[in-house]
């Protein structure tokens, strides 16, 4: 009897009943509730059932269900198919039950489950699958940042990059900006535009977009746990719809309406933070002359030619190419050139991505002068990195080289430069050689025609003669006011550098503030070299190490005091490019030193 009672329930279902599932809005949301109705004839209701329920799947959750009876009137589809006999009937009382569901946090087509109807205390299945699209809520981010890092776990100075991935959901609109890209101070960075960045539809999706792309190569300052903290974007997306009450006139009548508006908003996504772990590089086998690069790197010197006279220029050309730190190669230990002059040498620095890694190429050209006939030798330059592929120091040599020098022929002397410094970074500068010696005039003997011998004799001579008296009083009075005005200008610059000092000086306190020891180097390495210009009225920028020092020693500096100077110069200028910084107490420590030793300067 139970069988036979199911069997014409359902029978009634997809009879002139006609039992409907809809769902109570067009757009299912994530994570949102929604109600799933089920209209039912009262007419053809069971008289014995205990009620409805729903056995849902796929995450989705039952909160409660309700029921309210309601008049149903025919819509025009079963009115025109009622008029062509399609058996439809017209209005009819029906009872109208609710589930309140809430939707999952995944997208996608899903299936509810089954509406299930109790009878004589079993339940049965009224209904098949019940499948729905859930989207996305529009109170969530229509923008997905995802920062993935090619190696958590790295060495001190090693590179590695990170690839920016983008998803955009279907209330997504555009005016897609970047707003923060700042990884702080614990990592060099070379930054790609993103101009491979493209757009492809997400599989299975149609409204959903997807792209991906290396974004950035870095390199740590320093070792412990790092992070690259979050990238920000800004972008335009699709608001929640919003019910709009309108009242409008026409014809003399006013009239009440509603309508649904979306209005687009202006939102903001963020990627996750990334922990990186660097460690810190191994001391054994660590080279005396550790160049501070961790890499692949090759390394290569040579003389343009090895036979040259006096007064000729030689060449020394230092190639250093690797995939480090992006951007930055430190210079090799140059041999103490003292039996030659030079200019500073020129630097040549690129940089490029090639395959998946930044690669860097210096190119060093040192230019050197012999400074007598003979035979000399150059030592071997030699250069060294960490290699964290072999996890092993590297060294690679060039020379030493033989130098066979002849007396040169009338070559005019140059005024040269102090050697190269055999240790720190070279200037980056070019300086011309100047020539003397083409002052000479040659006297040549005047005929008769040019004039009588006796120019005393002749009116013009007087005239001349006395014009020029007082030309030449002039000429020394102006010449005497220029250098009393000079000697004035470098007493009052002289009497102002101590006064001057703080301000030397400001740019090193605020890089100090801000964490940022690059700038803070370059600061104090300025501010040092402007007090010194300063208290001596000497223009030190520009000059080589070897050169502030000369001229530090002819204004009578004891040696001790030059040392320290050049010390701290030496350290600025490393710093600048060295792999690792110090702490922020002691970099405020050597802000402290140098003006103290500013302070200390008796010149």
């Amino acid at each position: 009897m139970k069988r036979i009672i199911l069997i014409c329930l359902a029978l009634a279902l997809g009879a002139t009943a006609r039992p409907s599932l809809q769902l109570d809005r067009e757009r299912v949301e994530a994570g949102k509730t929604f109600g799933l109705q089920l209209v039912y004839p009262l007419s053809d209701l069971p008289e014995n059932r205990s009620g409805f329920s729903i056995d849902t799947q796929n995450g989705f959750t039952f909160l409660s269900m309700d029921s309210t009876d309601q008049v149903m009137r025919p819509s025009m589809e079963e009115m025109f198919n009622s008029f062509w006999g399609g058996g439809s009937r017209g209005a009819y009382k029906a009872r109208i039950y609710t589930f309140k569901l809430r939707a999952p946090k995944k997208t996608g087509r899903l299936n509810i489950g089954k509406v299930l109807i109790e009878f004589e205390g079993q339940k049965q299945p009224i209904s098949g699958e019940i499948p729905v699209n859930i989207q996305r809520a529009y109170t969530d981010d229509a923008l997905g940042v995802s920062l993935t890092a090619s190696k958590k776990t790295i060495y001190e100075g090693e590179q590695f990059y990170v690839t920016l991935g983008l998803h955009t959901y279907e209330h997504f609109e555009g005016n897609l900006q970047a707003t923060d890209m700042n990884t702080g101070n614990d990592f060099i960075v070379h930054r790609s535009d993103l101009s491979n960045l493209k757009f492809e539809p997400v599989e299975g999706s149609r409204r959903e977009m997807q792209a991906s792309a290396k974004f950035a190569w870095l390199s740590p300052t320093k070792s412990g746990n790092l992070q690259i903290p979050p990238f920000k974007f800004k972008y335009t997306k699709r608001g929640e719809p919003k019910i709009v009450e309108e009242n409008k006139q026409m014809g003399g009548m006013s009239f009440h309406s509603q309508s649904i508006r979306q209005e687009s908003v202006e939102a903001e996504a963020q990627s996750p933070t990334i922990n990186i772990m660097v460690k810190p590089l191994p001391t054994e086998g660590k080279p005396a002359d550790f160049s501070g690069m961790v890499g692949n790197y090759s390394f290569s010197a040579n003389f343009d030619r090895t036979d040259v006279k006096v007064g000729e220029a030689l060449t020394l050309s230092v190639d250093i190419k690797g995939d480090g730190t992006p951007g930055t190669i430190t210079d090799p230990k140059f041999p103490d050139f003292s039996d030659f002059r030079s200019v500073p040498p020129e630097n040549n620095i690129n940089k490029k991505v090639v395959g998946s890694k930044v690669i860097t190429s210096k190119s060093i050209k040192v230019f050197l002068y012999p400074k007598k006939k003979g035979d000399f030798t150059v030592p071997e330059i030699t250069y060294s990195w960490f290699n964290p592929a072999k996890k092993k120091y590297e060294t690679a040599k060039a020379g030493p080289w033989n130098i066979h020098v002849e007396k040169g022929e009338n070559a005019p002397e140059a005024v040269f430069q102090n050697p190269v410094a055999a240790s720190g970074p070279a200037a980056v500068q070019k300086q011309e050689i100047e020539s003397l010696g083409n002052d000479i005039r040659f006297i040549h003997a005047v005929g008769k025609s040019a004039g009588s011998s006796h120019p005393h004799r002749n009116i013009a001579f007087w005239i001349v003669f006395l014009a020029a008296i007082p030309f030449y009083f002039i000429v020394t009075f102006a010449s005497r006011r220029r250098r009393k005005h000079n000697s004035d200008a470098a007493l009052v610059r002289k009497g102002k550098a101590n006064k001057m000092l703080k301000a030397r000086f400001a740019n090193a306190r605020a890089a100090l503030q801000k964490g940022d020891a690059k700038a803070l180097y370059a600061a104090l390495e300025n501010g040092l070299i402007d007090y010194l210009s300063d208290k001596t009225n000497l223009e030190f920028k520009g000059m080589t190490r070897p050169q502030m020092k000369e001229e530090l020693a002819k204004l009578g500096l004891n040696a001790e005091t030059i040392a320290a100077i050049d010390s701290w110069l030496e350290k600025c200028a490393f710093a600048r490019f060295a792999p690792v910084n110090p702490s922020a107490e002691e970099q405020k420590q050597m802000l402290d030193d140098v003006e103290k030793l500013c302070e200390g300067l008796k010149v």
